[in-house]
């Protein structure tokens, strides 16, 4: 063989074999460079999450140091999918070879820990468990009023979801689990340790005892509530009201027309009386087909009436009576306060009344204080009736309370007035309670009534001082005092001051005040413009200034013509 060829049939193998090599390492550092350039774009990937947190919002800070931003925990975010920043030389020792991702604000680099982020936002309320501060409502749904139970002070709940996450990061509600028994409790009422649940409640002496069977004493929770100004429903500094009754609504137009030539700047308007509705109402139709029957105007023109009385610049409140109800009883005796000696619903004051112990009942009133406030438009809901009855006392040993939480009359009634509160502040709609003259007393009423306790809930207190509802010489005056009430009120006066200095915030204080025309006891007095004027001003001198409701059961056009002059400011606006 050629001893050319014969070199090159050797040398060729090899020249293949390092051709063929350099084939191969060129291709491995080619599939090196393409899997550099994917993992640079993999880096550039982002994907969306959201902020994650136990608290409403969430401080991050920035990848160079220089600043730092705070998040509403919800909030979705761009965050970098690989790779996790690894701090070190970090001062605080907890904070090295921690790991974060980069998120993007602005394209501003932010850093964030997994554990601060959620791929759904259902996710981003992290709080376990909670103690209860006050015994609430345990609704049934993530909104409306409907009740499923109550929570006892200081039960701890154990957290399972949420209604709705709010721009601020709070929640409206939070669905928990209470020993089993699964609803929604507000948030207000939850606080993440038991030492957390404040003692404030206030102790005090009961002399009327033998009604709730052994204790000298019970306690009554007093929580810090503001009081609102709703930014699109503002309340006048001083309401100067005329009552009008379900029957008003056809001549409407007259009563704008005395607004409009005196001071008045507020109408208080029947919802419901314990005889049935001023209007065809669709809460009442469902609860009581009974009182349904007895509405008094469609629905239609009652609104139509409200609406052209807010046209005219009038302040409107919603009437209710609320635990007391001759056409609910019909439809629910078991409800009722019950003869023990007959199983019947127990008459009083010649009248059947729901239990104020019975939720179904709290719910009902509450459903229509709604509608008066989402659907007619009531700037205000008056609840009238939110006691027991007077006198219960002298009857208690025969009457089924229907009392399925154990509580006191007071108790019920200060949690009914919470429930009320929260509810119609949810829809910038203010609360007022009427109640009697006697709660200017440092005591519990035997009907469950106790000023401050009342006030501190209530955005508006409205007593019912009517002058010849008083012993002849209360206050040791000489004369009978529905004779002089100015005075009257004026003594009456200073014990509500002292009732609302025990409240740690106390409601504005709107007085009815007796508008009818003579009073039936001896010796009778005629009330012109005169007496209305006098009973205005013994409470204004009081500093009790926010105002009066003229209780006139008949509403009667030419008396309140009558007591015009009366009804001018007192006070600047």
């Amino acid at each position: 063989m050629n001893m050319r060829l014969k070199k090159w049939v050797y040398i060729t193998p090899v020249v293949l074999a390092l051709i063929a090599g350099g084939g191969y390492f060129g291709y491995t550092k080619y599939q090196a460079y393409l899997a550099e350039q994917a993992r640079l774009e993999e880096e550039k990937k982002r994907e969306t999450l959201y902020v994650s947190s136990d608290e409403k919002t969430v401080k991050i800070d920035r990848r160079d140091g220089e600043g730092s931003l705070t998040l509403v925990r919800g909030t979705p975010v761009e965050t970098r999918v690989l790779p996790l920043v690894v701090k070190e030389n970090e001062e605080d020792e907890n904070e090295v070879g921690k790991e974060y991702r980069l998120v993007y604000i602005n394209e501003e680099e932010y850093l964030m820990t997994d554990d601060e982020l959620c791929w759904d936002v259902k996710d981003a309320v992290k709080e376990k468990s909670g103690f209860v501060t006050l015994p609430c409502v345990l609704y049934k749904e993530a909104s409306g009023p409907a009740i499923a139970g109550m929570a006892s002070k200081s039960a701890e709940a154990q957290i399972i979801g949420y209604g709705n996450l709010l721009p601020d990061g709070s929640v409206d509600r939070y669905q928990v689990d209470l020993n089993g028994q699964q609803g929604y409790l507000r948030p207000e009422y939850l606080v993440r340790t038991a030492e957390e649940v404040k003692d404030t409640v206030a102790d005090f002496q009961y002399e009327r005892e033998d009604l709730y069977g052994g204790g000298n004493a019970y306690t009554l929770e007093y929580p810090d509530l503001p009081k609102p100004d709703f930014a699109d429903n503002h309340m006048p500094r001083e309401c100067r009201t005329l009552y009008l009754n379900k029957a008003c609504i056809e001549y409407i137009d007259d009563y704008i027309e005395i607004a409009n030539n005196s001071g008045v700047n507020a109408f208080i308007i029947d919802m419901k009386e314990s005889d049935g509705p001023a209007y065809e109402s669709e809460v009442i139709k469902e609860f009581s087909p009974t009182s349904y029957q007895y509405a008094w105007n469609t629905f239609d023109d009652y609104k139509a009436a409200v609406q052209k009385c807010k046209d005219a610049g009038i302040y409107v409140i919603g009437r209710i009576v609320t635990f007391k109800d001759d056409l609910f009883a019909q439809d629910h005796p078991e409800m009722c306060l019950v003869d023990t000696a007959t199983g019947s619903p127990f008459l009083l004051a010649s009248a059947y009344w729901p239990s104020p112990y019975q939720r179904t009942v709290w719910e009902y009133n509450i459903r229509l204080a709604i509608e008066g406030a989402e659907k007619i438009g009531f700037n205000e809901i008056n609840f009238d009736y939110i006691r027991f009855p007077d006198m219960i006392d002298l009857v208690i040993d025969g009457i089924d309370f229907r009392n399925d939480y154990g509580e006191t009359m007071a108790q019920a009634i200060n949690r009914f007035m919470l429930y009320a509160r929260d509810e119609l502040h949810e829809r910038g709609v203010y609360m007022s309670a009427d109640v009697f003259g006697e709660t200017s007393n440092d005591y519990v009423c035997a009907y469950g009534q106790y000023w401050p306790m009342m006030s501190n809930i209530a955005d508006v207190m409205c007593a019912m001082p009517y002058p010849d509802h008083f012993a002849i010489h209360d206050y040791g005056i000489e004369q009978a005092v529905w004779e002089v009430p100015y005075q009257l009120l004026y003594y009456w006066g200073s014990y509500v001051t002292q009732r609302q200095a025990e409240t740690p915030n106390p409601a504005k204080v709107r007085t009815w005040i007796q508008g009818f025309d003579t009073t039936w006891k001896e010796p009778q007095v005629e009330y012109t413009v005169d007496k209305i004027n006098e009973q205005i001003e013994g409470l204004y001198a009081n500093g009790l200034d926010d105002g009066y409701m003229v209780w006139n059961a008949p509403s009667e056009l030419y008396r309140y013509w009558a007591y015009t002059p009366a009804f001018y400011e007192r006070v600047s606006e």
